[in-house]
Parts: C-alpha cells; structure tokens; sequence
C-alpha cells in the first residue's frame, strides 16, 4: 500500500521588523550655487540598492536622497542642493528562510536642514523601515493511498512514491476538504517608465533645474494571464532657472499617466493581488528639442514590485487510514500557512487651513507637497481606526522683491475608519497599511491663510495564519497476535462525547461497515451516551 501524495505549496509571513536610522552631516555648498539666506523646504526619499537575507539577519544597502531648497543672497532667488547619505544595515531575522523575500517599506519620521554659514548646512533625518518577510514552502502531502496493484487507488489524487509495507487488506480511509486563499507567487521585479515632454506653451527655455518633487499616485496592480498590469500616474513639479533674465524662476506641475506589466509566468486573472508598488528612483532633466532649445523634459521612473499573489485553493487531503488487525506509525506535521483574509483601500477627504506668516501680500501657492502617516492603529466599532499626521509644505510667492519666496510647514493630525474582515487579529504579521496621497490643491483663502484639499489614500492588507496537520509519510505493521487474543470478541460500548464512528472503528481494530451493520446505523453521526455493539 502506497501513500497518494499531491504537492502543497503555501506561504509563510514573518513578523514585522522595523528599524530605525538616523543621518546627521554637514554639507558644503558648490562653487555654482549662490550663498545661502535661509532655508525654504527639505525633501527626502529612500533609494534601496540591496536586500538580501543573510541567515539570521536582513541587509538594507542604498541612499537617502535628500533635495533642500534655499533662498540666496542673490535677491532671494532660489537655489537647490542635492545630496545623498549612503546607508547599511543588518536586521535581526532569527527566522529568516533561504529564497525569503522581504517587502520593505520606509516612512521619513523627521528631515531637517539648518543653515551653519552662508557656504555650509546641517542636514538631519531620521527614517523607520518595515519589514515584511514572505516566502513560499512545498511539502508532500497525502491526499489518499493506493492499494495493492490489482486493487487500485482509495481515493483520487495523483500518485507518487512513498511505498509502506503491503497488507493486501482493503485499508479504511478518513479525508477532508480545505478552502483557504494561499500565497502562490511571491517574487520581486522593477517596472521602468519613460515619458519625454515639451515645456507648457509660454514657459521660456530651461536654464537649470532648481528642484523637482515626483510622486507616485493612485497606483493599482491587477492579476492577468502570464503578468501583473500596472497602472497609476507620476506627478511631477518643476522648478527651474530660465534663460530669461526678467522671469529667471519659473515652474509647472504634470500628471503623467503610467500602464505597464510585469511578467509572471503563473499568474492568472482569478489570484488575488496584495502585490506592493513603490517608486524606488527617479532622474529628472532638462533635453533639447528639435530646434537646439532646452525645451523639453525627460522622466524616468523606477517602480519596485513586490509581487504577492493569493489563489482561492480548495484541497482534499487524508486526515487519517487504518486497516484492521494492523497498527499505523503515521507521520503527520503541523504546518502553519498565511492566507489572505481581504485587501481593502479607503479614502479620506480634508479641507485644512494654514497660516502662512507671510512678511509681504501672498500673490500665488507655488507648490504643495504632502505625506501620509499611519502612526496607530486598533479596532473600533466600525471597523479598523487609523491614527496618524498629514505632514504639508507649501512654497508661496510674496510681494517682496527682496525676498519673493517664503514656505511654510504643518503636521495635521487625523483619525479614519477602514473596513476589516472579521476576525483578523488586531497585531503581528497578519496587517499591513500604507498611506498616500491622491489628490491635493492648494489656494490663497485669505491675506495670511491658504486653504488646502487633501485625498489621502489608505492601502491595508489583512493576512492571517492558518495551522493544519497534513501526512507526509506512512508505516504499518500487524497487530501482535497476544493483543489480538486479548481482545473480547463481542464488546458493549457506551459512546463518549470526543467519539466518532472512525475513532470506535480505530480504537477496536474492526472496519467501519462492521459496526454499521451490526448496530443497524443509518447515519456515521454518534450521540453521546449511545451503546454500540462491537463485533471483532
């Protein structure tokens, strides 16, 4: 008798890892930039060159790119400094697997730069990683037996090796059904995206960009045959240095929309799609156009894909065999797999106010940037309450022909309500939230005040942990005759209330229609206190 075994491939989620690294440098100003005045606005973004799992431990390798944008001495004109802190750490990972991959994500707590001279800054960050680490486990796992070779198989499922000793007796065996939404592909890959553009029609020619913000937004990934569609949009602002002297800071906002896909040779458009989608790098730059004037913009965009896909499954496993007279050495582990509980994305909208402080009448909003952060979260009555901070910087411009620019900076709290299914657990492995922002617009709504509409998009996936026993292996050998002889011939029994049908029959060594037929039983079912009739 062989075992029937099918291959079981599931997923694994680790607990979150989080850690945390602080940048603290001084950085020079270059011989082309002018003499600094006073900090205007700061902005970062993280560039993850590596991530590998080392054993025990997870490498992070990249850069913390960091733009600060400055007023100069130079009739307070606006000047740019980029820069870049590399970075290396080892995260402690006590239960890091071979082949894991590892979702990371980074949230900027704090980016500051402060003036030390007029040809030098300080420039502090302090940025928090979370690590989600998945991988994908196979194992063998029994589904039926196959009987001796004129017998044929117990029941179906695609047979392979794993032979036990051969009894010739017709075996009894117990299956049961699983339905669970497993983790199927798990993997990472890049997404590029190029875009070349013409400046808006009225803008002068580009002497130099000053500063440039891109954003990814309402980004969705959506399970096909063979790859993983993409779509979202790039928003992008420009400020730059024109070639023309009476007009020298110019700027303009674009949202450019994105579609590509990802190659992935087993999806299939009925997986579920919890994949994360991030930009990783982006070079902006001015290019000539067909006459030999800086007229056009170049883009390009590196979106980091994490690929996690979950399939509905439904398995028919072997839950238990026996074959009268013999006794069972049944190898049977537990496993303990994630599955997708629900993916859900919610919305909030704000309409906030901020004070300006201008020095000067306010003559337009130059540029508004925005991030979203989940600090906190728990259950609620409605759902799953998420705590947090809608963190705004604006640049305006300013009737002062000393110093046309001034930015202002605020940290908005907020609390939304998302869904989630029932159930979930509150903490571990099983939750992961992001935060974004869709849409913002920013106008002057009084002398010193702008008011600012914010779309915040919340990104949350629920996981939870399932724990199973499957069999993966099987030996047997017979009953010694002493226990046989000792066992009465005919026994009364009085259910219990943990028995079943399959439990008397184990228990007694005799085949389940034996016991149907002597006591008469038209269902399997066993009330507790009912006396069967057991004939050996």
């Amino acid at each position: 008798m062989e075992l029937i075994r099918k291959e079981l491939t599931y997923g694994i989620g680790g607990r979150r890892l989080l850690t945390q690294l602080t940048f603290d440098d001084d950085i020079n100003v270059s011989d082309n930039n002018a003499d600094i005045r006073s900090i205007i606005m700061q902005t970062g973004h993280v560039r993850l060159d590596e991530m590998r799992v080392l054993g025990g431990k997870i490498r992070l390798a990249g850069h913390l790119e960091f733009s600060v944008l400055y007023s100069s001495e130079d009739g307070g004109m606006l000047s740019g400094i980029h820069g870049d802190f590399a970075f290396e750490e080892m995260v402690n990972h006590d239960e890091g697997r071979d082949g894991e991959q590892v979702t990371v994500l980074w949230d900027m707590e704090d980016l500051r730069a402060q003036v030390i001279n007029s040809r030098k800054m300080n420039v502090k960050a302090v940025v928090t990683f979370s690590l989600y680490p998945f991988s994908l486990v196979e194992i063998q796992a029994a589904c039926g037996v196959q009987n001796d070779a004129n017998s044929g198989p117990v029941s179906p499922g695609t047979a392979s090796s794993g032979t036990v000793v051969s009894s010739g007796v017709s075996p009894e065996t117990l299956g049961r059904t699983e339905q669970f939404a497993g983790l199927k592909i798990c993997g990472k890959d890049t997404l590029r995206v190029k875009e070349m553009f013409p400046l808006p029609g009225g803008k002068p020619d580009v002497d130099r960009i000053i500063f440039q913000d891109v954003q990814l937004r309402n980004v969705k990934s959506r399970p096909e045959n063979g790859r993983l569609a993409v779509n979202g949009d790039l928003f992008l602002f420009v400020l730059y240095r024109s070639a023309d002297e009476h007009v020298p800071m110019q700027w303009f906002e674009k949202q450019i929309p994105i579609s590509g896909e990802v190659e992935s040779a087993h999806t299939t458009d009925l997986m579920l799609s919890a994949s994360c989608i991030q930009l990783a790098h982006t070079e902006v730059s001015a290019a000539e156009d067909e006459d030999g004037e800086m007229r056009r913009i170049a883009v390009e965009a590196v979106l980091q894909c994490d690929l996690l896909l979950f399939e509905e499954q439904r398995l028919e496993l072997l839950e238990d065999v026996y074959v009268p007279e013999m006794e069972f050495d049944i190898t049977k582990p537990e496993i303990t797999m994630t599955t997708l509980s629900g993916c859900s994305e919610s919305r909030m909208k704000m309409n906030l106010n901020m004070q300006l402080h201008a020095g000067k009448p306010l003559m337009q909003v130059v540029y508004t940037g925005a991030l979203v952060k989940v600090e906190d979260y728990h259950p609620g009555d409605d759902g799953l309450v998420l705590e947090g901070v809608i963190s705004l910087d604006l640049l305006y411009q300013q009737a002062d022909p000393g110093n046309p620019f001034g930015a202002a900076h605020e940290d908005y709290p907020f609390t939304c309500t998302v869904q989630m299914p029932a159930g979930n657990p509150e903490n571990g492995p099983q939750l992961q939230i992001t935060g974004s922002v869709e849409q913002i617009n920013a106008v002057l709504s009084g002398p010193d005040e702008a008011e600012i509409r914010v779309t915040a998009g919340f990104r949350i996936v629920f996981c939870r942990e399932e724990k199973m026993r499957v069999i993966t292996d099987m030996g047997m050998k017979p009953v010694t005759p002493e226990k046989i002889e000792n066992m009465p011939g005919i026994t009364g029994y009085m259910v219990k209330p943990q028995d079943t049908l399959w439990s008397v029959a184990r228990k007694f060594y005799v085949p389940l229609s034996s016991i149907r037929e002597v006591n008469s039983l038209t269902s399997d079912e066993l009330k507790p206190g009912q006396r069967l009739l057991i004939v050996k």
